[in-house]
């Protein structure tokens, strides 16, 4: 008899200003047969207690908080948890900036969905 095997779903928590696009990328994510969204919040610090509480295997955060730079709140995930970040922003310049600080990898905004769903199945890979 052959043994089934289930794949793992990636639990995904996102962080970001935008309400419009948290809510249409967490129904574009959840589509996906292999991922799901466990949590949103628009504002940075709300972020590491759900991160905490929801024990996600990928965070995506934001560059622009209203309470926070997605820079500082990268930085504090990478302290607290062992968990990949990849940001996603409209602006390009900080790339260089997230990557020295610990993000897995940096995603600009509109450069196509295909991207973040490697950069996610990327990031959650065992022995990363």
């Amino acid at each position: 008899m052959e043994a089934r095997v289930r794949e793992k779903t990636i639990k995904v928590f996102l962080i970001d200003d935008n309400r419009f696009f948290l809510e249409s990328l967490t129904f574009i994510l959840n589509l996906k047969k292999d991922m799901e969204v466990v949590g949103t919040t628009t504002r940075g610090g709300d972020a590491l207690l759900k991160i905490k509480e929801l024990t996600p295997d990928v965070v995506v955060v934001d560059m622009v908080l209203p309470d926070r730079d997605g820079l500082s709140l990268l930085a504090e995930i990478r302290e607290q948890y062992d968990i990949p970040v990849i940001m996603l922003s409209m602006y390009e310049e900080y790339r260089n900036q997230a990557i020295r600080r610990g993000a897995f990898t940096y995603l600009v905004k509109g450069e196509g969905l295909d991207q973040l769903y490697h950069a996610i199945r990327k990031a959650t890979v065992l022995d990363r």
